[in-house]
């Protein structure tokens, strides 16, 4: 007797994030461009967006094909994660990406890993460095600045 193969919940984020990955190569490509004699803005989400595109697809790939499907158990670890995720999407909107990422960084350490604090202020400033340093210096990333950034500037 042939079982029928049906949709499993672990396809559901797979799908998703290839959605989300196809709405940012696209969104880079027509609004951002990729390379005009040097990386434009786009260069970045291009790239992260076609390897999670890629990733989306195998992990699809892997939950569709898998015989011993199970049902989905999400842990507290993992609602933090997607918690965060929240977060730093919603307080992007009001202080920044730069900003929201710091403190996400910083929560995470203190509340989650249980970092001390010289481990939280070095990696707070490394991360800061390579975020203004390199992306917003460097390579004229423009990251969002937010309703604070509008009223500052």
């Amino acid at each position: 007797m042939q079982t029928k193969k049906h949709f499993n919940a672990q396809a559901v984020i797979p799908l998703i994030t290839g959605v989300v990955a196809l709405v940012f190569l696209v969104t880079g490509f027509v609004n951002y461009g990729f390379w005009s004699d040097q990386p434009t803005p786009g260069f970045f989400p291009i790239i992260i967006a076609a390897i999670l595109l890629i990733t989306s697809a195998v992990c699809l790939y892997q939950s569709l094909t898998a015989k011993n499907a199970k049902d989905v158990i999400y842990c507290k670890g993992e609602f933090l994660v997607i918690l965060g995720a929240a977060g730093i999407i919603l307080a992007t909107y009001l202080i920044g990406l730069v900003p929201s990422c710091l403190i996400y960084i910083f929560l995470w350490l203190k509340f989650v890993e249980h970092a001390p604090w010289k481990v939280i202020i070095t990696v707070e400033i490394i991360i800061a460095a390579i975020a203004l340093g390199v992306f917003t210096g460097w390579l004229q990333v423009r990251f969002p600045t937010g309703l604070l950034g509008g009223l500052l500037a």
